[in-house]
């Protein structure tokens, strides 16, 4: 396995990366827009069938390929978090309407403010909130997963097929190859925020070094992910690809 100094420094180490570099960067700093975050994921899938031992990062060319690709991972993403979305609109609503609901009787009946509150609508509407807030994360797990056997597979059916992502899931070493991806994305948002505070002075300056820092960062979770994850034959007991697969985009 390689260690993690090596995996903090390759994507400097492979050839042509100032361009990449700075494409992933513009990319990042336009987030808000919808396009560069489908370029931004199709390029993701890209990097799963890559790793560190590769000469070069992938390349932003076909964009074509890559919006397709890109489109395809964002609705696996978008599906596997519908559970922890509807839960948190449910609570959100509910929360909304006993607070509308209070308002309404106290203005009918001012001096009855504890008797128009209705505490337990407002509880029950606060944990299911709660409750799809806790899911977030586990959502996320499952649709790395996800994503991840949909670039091993070259397949939009992999990121679905229940009983192989079960076993996936379910192993103890991906979920540790997740935490160890997740904690470099955390890392390099809170480096993202001190250069971008300590930069904010500077006009343009500030967003960009923000971008290029979270950019990099994503570099260096997915190559994490990809060389601590274990192997497919080893979670599904030898029925697909392992987890340097290099399956070309489809057109």
């Amino acid at each position: 396995m390689t260690d993690f100094d090596s995996l903090l420094r390759w994507p400097l180490d492979t050839d042509g990366w100032q361009r990449t570099l700075l494409v992933g960067t513009l990319l990042v700093a336009t987030l808000p827009l919808a396009i560069p975050g489908v370029f931004l994921a199709g390029y993701a899938v890209r990097l799963l069938r890559t790793g560190p031992d590769d000469p070069a990062l992938p390349t932003f060319a076909g964009l074509r390929s890559l919006a397709g690709t890109g489109l395809r991972a964002a609705g696996i993403v978008v599906a596997y978090h519908l559970p922890a979305a509807a839960l948190l609109v449910a609570g959100t609503a509910g929360v909304a309407s006993a607070f509308h609901q209070w308002r309404t009787l106290l203005l009918l009946r001012p001096g009855s403010i504890v008797g128009a509150f209705d505490l337990a609508s407002l509880t029950g509407a606060v944990g299911v909130a709660l409750l799809g807030t806790a899911l977030l994360p586990v959502c996320g797990y499952v649709a790395t997963v996800a994503v991840t056997a949909y670039a091993d597979a070259d397949d939009v059916t992999a990121a679905f097929a229940i009983g192989r992502l079960r076993d996936r899931v379910c192993a103890v070493a991906t979920l540790r190859a997740w935490l160890l991806a997740s904690l470099v994305v955390v890392a390099s948002g809170v480096c993202a925020a001190l250069l971008g505070g300590v930069s904010a002075t500077v006009p343009g300056v500030g967003p960009l070094l923000t971008a290029a820092v979270r950019f990099y960062g994503g570099l260096v979770a997915v190559g994490v992910w990809n060389e601590t994850r274990p192997a497919d034959d080893v979670t599904v007991g030898g029925a697909g690809t392992d987890a340097s697969s290099t399956s070309a985009d489809p057109v």
